[in-house]
């Protein structure tokens, strides 16, 4: 059956693309109660308690990064139909990007990433996306409808499988053990099929290419990214550099190429596209620096976890076979799980126990509506390589919550010299602060900017007797000349109660920052300044700015 194969059942308004345009039989998906939940799962978590615009859901961004990867691959087909997309082909990209999110949990990355770790449990929301894309592809109304797009069977089960794998895999990691250049074609060839068979079997290396459009974890340059940061980005009012422009003129300029180190058929683009794939990256950057990882973001996602964890036990949910899982133990048990949504928030405030728990979530909580959230008191920002060992010597990549503490306990040590050097009374270290990070990536590894992982193509796009142009990667001078050294940076800061940004406490509030810049320095996650005065030197935080100078240049 050639899909789609006639007008699209339904056209849905969208804020971004204008429309979406849902072809049958992908509205019976959508119509499912397992789709149905992502309307009570805000796509930016708890973002909107920072940014009230950002109430947009995971249905929405489902349905846009659906309409991206439907339009890509039928860009495809017609430019390049020697690729042999069949409607198959078509309908599991299709697929797999409208419900690539659809098992998200509670506050989305905040349920599979700081409350797991809390509580001792290891998921990602990628797993419980596999279990229910079965789940609903298996259901019988949805079968009957699929069956003559994806075929009867056992070839209906494989291409529900290949619709997973599009979500899940990481099928070109081989690329990162085997240095191509130091083997002949012939060993390339033995060793790319072999790897591919040996990772994935929704489809051949000839398909390779379909494996970056919906979840490209080689470059992170897909449409699931593509959508979130334009849709995050009007819903913030925060501007970045990829912009609907941006989307536009890379739809206009993709192809698949051949890769020039595996000879797999990749994703390419236009060299004319280099800003527009840099502004990729560098956006998920400032998006997660201003939005997602905002100071006050990440305080109240500290206060809903530590809520969570409390009440997690008490809350119960109806799995497989009756039985009842607890919301740390909800992802045992898929029937249970999907019964999550951000509507857990409300059943803590509403819980009539007595539990001693119950009432200390929801107090929790009750800090949230309030607002009483702390304030920043100072911040610094680090390269992951500045991360030292104990001794101060050899460099190592400590990962970024150890310098937390590190940093934490240092500032303890340092104000409480302060607070003898100037008889302040246990003042300082009796304050209350917390010292937190955010980390803020490309999307990649610390040092890689994505733009060095695309393919691209050179001078106009031509498919010589159906066999896809030679792609190539931006040259070592481009990155040199204009990305950053590092493509991650770590942000350390400290947050205290709001009484500390009141008049009568502004010398306290000085102090706190003026001892995170030394912990910092001292463990040599930052360079000391010359300026930085010795702790028994230390100015008056309550003295003119002018005194402040002279003390200061005296100090050098």
């Amino acid at each position: 059956m050639s899909w789609p194969n006639h007008a699209p059942k339904h056209i849905i308004s969208d804020v971004v693309y204008g429309s979406v345009k849902v072809p049958s039989p992908i509205d019976k998906i959508i119509d499912t109660v397992e789709f149905q939940r992502l309307r009570n799962l805000k796509q930016t978590g708890l973002v909107y308690r920072v940014y009230p615009n950002c109430e947009h859901s995971r249905f929405v961004h489902s349905l846009g990064t659906f309409s991206l990867a439907h339009n890509l691959v039928d860009k495809l087909r017609h430019n390049q139909p020697s690729l042999d997309i069949t409607s198959a082909d078509h309908c599991c990209v299709s697929v797999a990007a409208l419900l690539h999110d659809v098992g998200h949990g509670p506050f989305s990355h905040l349920f599979d990433g700081e409350y797991a770790k809390r509580s001792g449990r290891s998921f990602k929301h990628e797993e419980m996306s596999v279990k229910t894309i079965h789940k609903i592809m298996q259901k019988g109304e949805i079968r009957k409808f699929f069956e003559p797009i994806l075929g009867r069977g056992t070839e209906y089960d494989e291409n529900v499988h290949f619709i997973t794998e599009l979500i899940s895999m990481k099928p070109f990691e081989f690329q990162q053990i085997v240095n191509f250049s130091s083997i002949s074609e012939g060993e390339r060839e033995e060793t790319v099929a072999k790897e591919w068979k040996s990772l994935v079997t929704g489809r051949g290396p000839e398909k390779s290419f379909l494996y970056d459009i919906v979840s490209n974890s080689d470059n992170g340059h897909d449409v699931d990214k593509m959508d979130y940061l334009l849709r995050d980005s009007k819903a913030s009012g925060f501007a970045i550099g990829f912009s609907e422009t941006s989307l536009a003129r890379l739809f206009d300029h993709v192809r698949v190429v051949i890769d020039p180190n595996t000879g797999l058929r990749r994703i390419g683009y236009s060299l004319k596209c280099t800003g527009e794939i840099k502004s990729i990256g560098d956006s998920r950057q400032e998006l997660h620096s201003k939005v997602y990882q905002h100071r006050a973001v990440r305080f109240i996602e500290t206060l809903m976890v530590d809520a969570l964890f409390e009440a997690g036990p008490l809350l119960k949910y109806e799995g497989s076979n009756g039985r009842m899982y607890s919301l740390g133990e909800v992802t045992e048990d898929i029937e249970a799980y999907l019964k999550t949504s951000d509507f857990v928030e409300q059943e803590i405030l509403n819980s009539s126990s007595t539990d001693p728990r119950m009432i200390k979530a929801k107090s929790l909580l009750v800090k949230i509506q309030r607002r009483e959230i702390g304030s920043k008191l100072g911040c610094f920002e680090m390269s992951p390589t500045n991360a030292t060992q104990a001794n101060g010597i050899d460099n190592n990549e400590m990962g970024v919550s150890e310098v937390e503490k590190k940093v934490a306990i240092k500032m303890k040590e340092i104000l409480k010299e302060i607070d003898d050097n100037k008889g302040l009374g246990g003042k300082l270290t009796n304050v209350n602060f917390r010292v937190m990070h955010s980390v803020l990536g490309r999307g990649l590894d610390e040092k890689t900017h994505p733009i060095e992982k695309q393919i691209f193509y050179e001078g106009k796009p031509k498919d010589n007797d159906g066999v896809p142009m030679m792609g190539c990667y931006v040259d070592e001078d481009y990155v040199l000349n204009n990305c950053p050294r590092m493509a991650t940076k770590w942000e350390i800061f400290v947050m205290g109660d709001r009484s500390l940004k009141e008049e009568e406490n502004a010398d306290l509030a000085c102090y706190i920052k003026q001892a995170l810049r030394l912990a910092g320095e001292s463990e040599k996650f930052l360079t000391p300044r010359k300026r930085s005065p010795p702790l028994d030197e230390m100015p008056d935080p309550t003295c003119s700015v002018a005194a402040k100078r002279r003390l200061f240049s005296d100090a050098r």
